[in-house]
């Protein structure tokens, strides 16, 4: 079977009567089996996201902070310095990490997020 996996985003922002939009949507093919949409707490220092049940990189991962004081970091390894995202309380991202190793780390409290890992 193909297309079995949707990605979408949407984007808009409105100020000073302009407002700027992009809006995409695609269907991709999944090789493998896995799947891992799970919550989990992330402490003040690096934190390995568990990604069981994905075999090597994921080929879609998309990650929310559940928080709603508090930021979150991630990164590929424990320094987060490589590839670094931050995510503001409520906000969410969606990538393709190069590897299956993602941390994550929190500021001031730990914050639970919700994370969807999809084997390529």
């Amino acid at each position: 079977m193909a297309g079995e996996i949707t990605q979408q985003i949407s984007l808009q922002a409105t100020k000073n009567g302009a407002t700027a939009t992009m809006q995409t949507s695609v269907r991709v093919d999944m090789t493998g089996n896995g799947l891992n949409n799970s919550t989990q707490t992330i402490a003040t220092s690096a934190t390995l996201i568990d990604l069981t049940g994905v075999t090597g990189a994921p080929g879609n991962f998309a990650i929310r902070n559940l928080d709603a004081t508090n930021f979150i970091e991630i990164g590929g390894d424990s320094g987060l310095t490589v590839f670094k995202i931050k995510l503001r309380p409520g906000q969410s991202c969606m990538f393709q990490p190069s590897s299956g190793t993602i941390y994550a780390k929190a500021n001031t409290a730990a914050v639970l997020i919700q994370k969807l890992a999809i084997d390529a």
